[in-house]
C-alpha cells in the first residue's frame, strides 16, 4: 500500500510542464481560504434578490462546517499524516520555484475540501444546467489535482477532502432549507 501511495504520487507529479507549474501555482488558491469566503460571501449578496438571507445562511454554514471538519481530522485526528515532501523527500519530488512544501498535517487536504464544498454552492446558484454543472464538478476537481500536482497532498487526501466538501454541502444545504427565512432554498429546487 505504501509504495503504490508514493509511486501514485511521483506518477502525478512526474506529469509536469512549465505550464502546467505555472497554472496550477496560482489556481491551487481557489480552494484557499481567502478566495472561498470571498467567493462565497460576493455570490451570497449577488444571488441574495433570488433567496434572500437563506443564501448567505447556506455560504456561511457550509464554509463553517468544512472548516470545522478538515481542521479537526487533520489536527486531532491525524495530526502525525505526513507530507510528500516529508514521506517521501524532497530530492525526488518535482518541485515549482516559490511554492513552499509543507510537511504536515496532510490527510485530509482543506483545500481541496474547500474547493468541492465552494464550486457545490455555485453549482447550487446556477440550478440545474447541466453544463454548468459539469464546469463547476471540473474546477473542483481541477483544485484537488493542483494539491497533489504542488506535492501538498496524496491522492487519498484529496479524495477524502473532496468528499468532505460535498458531504458538507449536502449537510448544510439541509439544515437551511428547513429553516424559515421568508424564501426558502427549497422553493429553487
Amino acid at each position: 500500500m505504501l509504495v503504490e501511495k508514493v509511486e501514485g504520487h511521483l506518477f502525478v507529479n512526474g506529469m509536469n510542464s512549465p505550464f502546467l507549474d505555472f497554472f496550477f501555482k496560482y489556481y491551487t488558491h481557489v480552494g484557499g481560504g481567502t478566495f472561498v469566503v470571498v467567493g462565497a460571501i460576493t455570490l451570497s449578496v449577488l444571488f441574495w434578490k433570488r433567496f434572500g438571507p437563506a443564501i448567505l445562511a447556506l455560504a456561511l454554514a457550509n464554509l463553517i462546517l468544512v472548516a470545522a471538519s478538515t481542521q479537526f481530522l487533520k489536527h486531532l485526528i491525524f495530526s502525525d499524516a505526513q507530507r510528500p515532501a516529508a514521506f517521501i523527500g524532497r530530492k525526488l519530488l518535482h518541485t515549482i520555484p516559490d511554492v513552499e512544501l509543507h510537511t504536515s498535517n496532510s490527510f485530509p487536504s482543506g483545500h481541496t475540501a474547500a474547493g468541492f464544498a465552494f464550486f457545490a454552492f455555485v453549482a447550487f446558484l446556477f440550478g440545474k444546467k447541466i453544463w454548468m454543472q459539469m464546469l463547476f464538478c471540473f474546477m473542483a476537481i481541477l483544485v484537488g489535482y493542483s494539491r497533489i500536482y504542488l506535492s501538498q497532498h496524496f491522492l487519498e487526501d484529496a479524495v477524502l477532502g473532496g468528499t468532505i466538501g460535498l458531504i458538507c454541502f449536502i449537510l448544510s444545504y439541509a439544515l437551511i432549507s428547513n429553516m424559515k427565512f421568508g424564501k426558502t432554498l427549497k422553493e429553487f429546487n
